[in-house]
């Protein structure tokens, strides 16, 4: 009888010592939000060749759940602990972001790239929360959290960009904002948004916007950003969103695009990927700067530019788990087993 209660002591005493890895990993696969991975996931096969997401990301592929139930298709691209969120614009689709996103991919981020509620091949939401796109790039965001990111920077275009602003005072690890054409008041306040975020921040738009006067949208979104680390980009080319990244004339093949405002197109992708990388702080400097390409008989705005910040980035926070809790544990669980072995060793000697 003595023998079996020694016994029972040391498998109790082993399983302190394997108890607390498992319990924190049930904890942290009970906060998951992905609900499917790779073929289980809904695909864009309902859209015309071209538009629809490569094949070759079928395994990227992830679906997951909002705050508020609504389930969502996308991708995660990359790996490591910087995560970028891309919102698209309405009407664009999640493949307009894939030639930036994989160049990102290729600078060693994270990306996420994924379609907003109410779009196929995601999930419905009843038509009072159909506005909520920023609950689906919190939702994004976190999807990047549980892979592993640490620094999270939010981007989005037009409506896609807008919905990222209304998010961004809520994303835990935000590290910097980086919007293009986007509009102040589509699927939230932005200007309320972004003066509550001190991170850097990058806009951008064209002053010949396909879609409309995006000027009037996306200038009051830079003078309202709390950031002292901002920039403001104004292009010539007749594009919009993530076509403004773009080598290749979408709306600009109707009235013509030449050769420089294509080139201000590449510039701009260039400053984008400057932008993320001094933000992430993988390259020296950060500047604030003001840059403009007006045509000259609209004058809408004088190239500003201000001295060098020396300031580090703002407004990060650090994630922080309980997994330190198991060191003290299995320090007494090997404790308790070593005396319980010495006991039993001593017992046995003296028979």
């Amino acid at each position: 009888m003595k023998k079996t209660s020694i016994c029972i002591l040391m498998v109790l005493c082993a399983g302190i010592l394997f108890l607390p890895p498992l319990a924190h990993a049930e904890v942290e696969n009970g906060t998951s939000i992905i609900v499917a991975t790779g073929k289980d996931v809904p695909t864009d096969d309902h859209l015309p060749e071209g538009y629809r997401f490569p094949e070759k990301y079928r395994d990227k592929a992830v679906q997951f759940r909002t705050e508020d139930g609504v389930l969502l298709s996308g991708y995660v691209l990359g790996e490591g602990n910087q995560g970028i969120t891309l919102g698209h614009a309405n009407g664009w689709m999640v493949s307009s972001w894939l030639p930036f996103g994989e160049r990102l991919v290729d600078e060693g981020y994270m990306v996420i790239i994924w379609e907003f509620r109410n779009i196929l091949p995601s999930g419905s939401s009843p038509q009072s929360e159909s506005q909520r796109w920023d609950l689906d790039v919190l939702a994004a965001a976190h999807v990047l959290r549980e892979r592993g990111a640490t620094e999270i920077l939010g981007m989005g275009a037009s409506d896609g960009g807008n919905a990222t602003a209304v998010a961004a005072p809520h994303i835990p690890d935000l590290v910097g904002l980086a919007l293009l054409s986007s509009p102040k008041n589509s699927r939230g306040n932005a200007l309320e948004a972004v003066a509550k975020i001190d991170v850097p921040a990058f806009f951008a738009v064209s002053s010949d916007d396909p879609v409309g006067n995006f000027y009037d949208e996306v200038k009051p979104l830079y003078d309202a950003s709390a950031s002292e680390q901002k920039e403001f980009h104004l292009l010539t080319s007749y594009e919009h969103g993530t076509d403004l990244l773009s080598d290749v004339d979408r709306y600009s093949a109707k009235v013509g695009s030449t050769e420089e405002q294509k080139q201000e197109r590449r510039q701009l992708a260039d400053d984008l990927m400057r932008f993320v990388n001094e933000t992430f702080d993988k390259k020296a400097g950060e500047t604030e700067t003001l840059t403009s390409t007006p045509k000259p008989d609209e004058g809408k705005t004088d190239a500003q530019t201000s001295t060098p910040k020396t300031e580090g980035i703002i407004n990060r926070t650090e994630n922080t788990n309980d997994s330190t809790m198991m060191y003290p544990l299995m320090i007494i669980g090997l404790g308790v087993l070593f005396l319980l072995i010495v006991f039993v060793g001593i017992k046995y000697k003296k028979k």
